[in-house]
């Protein structure tokens, strides 16, 4: 064999790493990518009251958080405020809401801590 060969074992190894070197570059290390900080935009003044409610009521994701017990009353906590059946975190998918998002709401667990109206006056006082 010339100095200049190089064995097969050797070649693998190189490849391999290689291609490794390259899944990795190009898939992000196994590496969660984060998700940009997004603003939510403030509700347009032009809505009225109850049309805030009916986005509410027709964007509420209330039923899927973890933190929901089913219970005879209306959702769309961060508009009608605390839950009667509802007493213990779980989880909170309010800031995933659309609802937080076109409102320009910045609180969770409006379920267990009142309306975003209620929460701002006492952040006030």
């Amino acid at each position: 064999m010339s100095e200049n060969r190089i064995s097969r074992r050797d070649f693998l190894g190189w490849a391999l790493a290689g291609a490794s070197m390259f899944v990795l570059t190009v898939f992000g290390c196994g590496k969660r990518e984060e998700k940009p900080v997004v603003e939510p935009e403030p509700a347009p003044p032009e809505m009225t009251e109850e049309q805030k409610k009916e986005y509410v009521l027709n964007n509420c994701v209330c039923k899927k958080c973890p933190s929901f017990v089913e219970c005879d009353e209306d959702i769309g906590y961060c508009l009608t405020g605390k839950s009667k059946c509802i007493k213990e975190k779980k989880g909170c998918i309010c800031p995933d809401c659309p609802v937080t998002k076109k409102m320009g709401l910045k609180w969770g667990y409006y379920c267990i801590q009142g309306s975003a109206k209620e929460i701002m006056a006492a952040e006030q006082m």
